[in-house]
Order: structure tokens, then C-alpha cells, then sequence
């Protein structure tokens, strides 16, 4: 059996899909930015070390960060990663018939 090779990128989701979960994490990002007491994303860009362009991005759904960034997202607002990912993106992660076996 050959061994399929990551290419580093995850397989294509349904355009619909995927423009709702990055519209729902950017509004709880926000969401748990207030809530933390960053009043603006220049703020927060600024406590993250990032341009604040760049932070708009994530919060307006149209970029996401990586893993390392969301890592330091989470612990600077002090919440768990899952409090950010929408949860139809948890629930179609978590249904066995949706996932994808290389072949």
C-alpha cells in the first residue's frame, strides 16, 4: 500500500462551509477580545505583537492565524481554543462519516 505524503495544506471544505466557520470564529475572537478588556483590535494587535491590519483580517473572517498565533491568542485572552472554533466546525470534526481516509 503506498503512503499517501501531507502536502502541508488540509483538504478543500465546501466554500459555504468554510465562510461560515471564519465569519463565526472572527465574531466570538472579537467577542473574547472585549470581553478580556481589549476595547480595539489595535490594541490587542499591539498586546500580540502583530500589525493591526493583520488582526483585522481574523476578526473580519477573511484570514486566519496559525497555530503558534493561536495559541498566543488564547493565552492572552484566557480562553480555551474550543471557546473560539465555531461549533458546527467541532460537531462535523467530531461525525466519523465526515472524515476524509487517505488512501
Amino acid at each position: 500500500m503506498r503512503r499517501q505524503q501531507w502536502s502541508g495544506t488540509l483538504p478543500p471544505m465546501n466554500d459555504r462551509f468554510h465562510d461560515e466557520v471564519m465569519s463565526t470564529f472572527g465574531k466570538k475572537l472579537r467577542e473574547a477580545r472585549e470581553s478580556a478588556g481589549f476595547e480595539t483590535a489595535k490594541q490587542f494587535a499591539e498586546a500580540l505583537g502583530v500589525e493591526e491590519n493583520r488582526y483585522r483580517h481574523w476578526e473580519r473572517g477573511s484570514a486566519q492565524p496559525n497555530l503558534p498565533m493561536l495559541v498566543r491568542i488564547t493565552r492572552l485572552l484566557k480562553v480555551e481554543l474550543s471557546d473560539l472554533i465555531p461549533h458546527a466546525y467541532q460537531k462535523k470534526d467530531r461525525d466519523p462519516s465526515s472524515r476524509r481516509v487517505a488512501s
